[in-house]
């Protein structure tokens, strides 16, 4: 599948159409370090035990690394301009069958994003690039290469409701796809905040300046190309989405500490050939996970 979900959609850009001071109040929920709220640095760690494959023996389990490092940022006028590193690393097991076994795979990719925001209006409006690199790094081809697009429009219906119209494109193992989606953040007070943005859903609550518990939704997964295996595997395909309660400790004015817990689910491996042609494709049967993140926000 394409990385439209890594494009974060509406979610992951629209706070940069609201002030750009970091309070608790205004910020949005990260479920995933999926590049959500302020820019910062971060540190997103998840442990996925056995997810069993329902029609075959074993089962995918990983832990999966994130980290997101922005290096650039610009405000010319009503602009901003920005660019950030994000990098992904499963340490997989597969369970065996078609010669997998135990992988290292990641994905590594350059985002860079231009931003509308004048300081008297209403209107915002957003687009980014992200070229990318998915691979064991055993064996490079030109699958291994990605691109992600987006475009936004956005609006502030009131000072508590933001709507956005997006147009999302994707290229991925010669798998090309283009998303609208809308989506909306509604903050009804100081406490409460709800995203609708598509894929991704949150509810959140701030009961002090410290403290966010949420429930969340996202998916995950991710494509690369691999060394061919002996049984003929050159391109992995894995779909899964996430539910998860979570829990975030603000630490002074930059620091963000934070734990979730939940199940994967609606999971499915699917393994290829050099062709493209389907090899295997395997259901995941619902399993929990648990994650750690750290942050550190401008």
């Amino acid at each position: 599948m394409p990385k439209l979900h890594r494009l974060s959609l509406l979610a992951s850009a629209a706070l940069l159409a609201l002030p750009s001071r970091t309070t608790a109040a205004n910020e949005l929920i990260d479920p995933a370090a999926l590049g959500f709220g302020f820019a910062g640095y971060t540190l997103d760690i998840t442990g996925q035990p056995s997810a069993d494959y329902e029609d075959r023996a074993g089962g995918y389990e990983a832990i999966e690394t994130r980290v997101i490092a922005p290096f650039y940022q610009w405000q010319p006028g009503d602009w901003i301009v920005g660019a950030s590193v994000n990098y992904a690393w499963h340490h997989a097991d597969f369970g065996g069958g078609f010669g997998l076994g135990r992988k290292d795979l990641h994905a590594i990719d350059l985002q860079m994003v231009a931003a509308w925001r004048p300081e008297n209006s209403r209107w915002w409006a957003l687009t980014f690039v992200s070229p990318g690199l998915n691979t064991d790094f055993e064996s490079i081809g030109s699958d291994s290469f990605t691109i992600s697009a987006l475009g936004l429009l956005g609006y502030k219906v009131t000072p508590t409701l933001d709507l956005a119209l997006g147009v999302g494109a994707g290229y991925s193992l010669r798998d090309a796809r283009v998303l609208g989606a809308l989506g909306l953040i509604w903050r009804p007070n100081d406490q409460w905040i709800l995203q609708l943005t598509p894929p991704i859903i949150a509810i959140g609550w701030r009961p002090d300046r410290q403290w966010t518990i949420a429930a969340v939704a996202y998916p995950g997964g991710e494509s690369w190309e691999v060394a061919e295996t002996a049984d003929g595997v050159r391109q992995v395909n894995l779909d899964l989405w996430r539910a998860a309660l979570s829990v975030e400790y603000r630490i002074g004015d930059h620091w963000r500490a934070g734990a979730r817990a939940g199940v994967s689910f609606g999971g499915e491996l699917e393994l290829r050939d050099s062709d493209a042609r389907v090899l295997s494709s395997s259901d995941l049967e619902t399993a929990p996970f648990a994650a750690l993140a750290v942050r550190w926000a401008f």
